[in-house]
């Protein structure tokens, strides 16, 4: 039984699609006008989060089921937000070797 160890098409454009995110990511907060991408990045946390907070204190009104939907909803947002942070430390800190 022959076994094919080549990976397909769409693997290779999601992994090279991948690594042009990463490069462009890495490029914006650490390019010529890294300081000022930073601050946008901050102050569009800032404000995700100031919405977040709006939902749940909507869903507290409207009832149970609206408020464990929307924890959830953030919650995804959050480990996102998260996997992105590191994800930008880890670009810097190579960069900066």
């Amino acid at each position: 039984m022959k076994t094919n160890k080549k990976m397909s098409k769409g693997k290779i454009l999601a992994v090279g699609a991948g690594l042009a995110a990463v490069g462009a990511g890495a490029y914006y907060l650490a390019g010529p006008n890294g300081k000022k991408n930073q601050e946008k990045i901050k102050a569009l946390a800032g404000k995700l989060k100031k919405d977040g907070v709006r939902v749940v204190a909507k869903a507290k009104k409207d009832g149970s089921k609206v408020l464990v939907k929307a924890k959830k909803e953030i919650k995804v947002v959050k480990n996102k937000a998260a996997s992105l942070e590191k994800l930008a430390v880890k670009t810097l800190k190579s960069l900066n070797r």
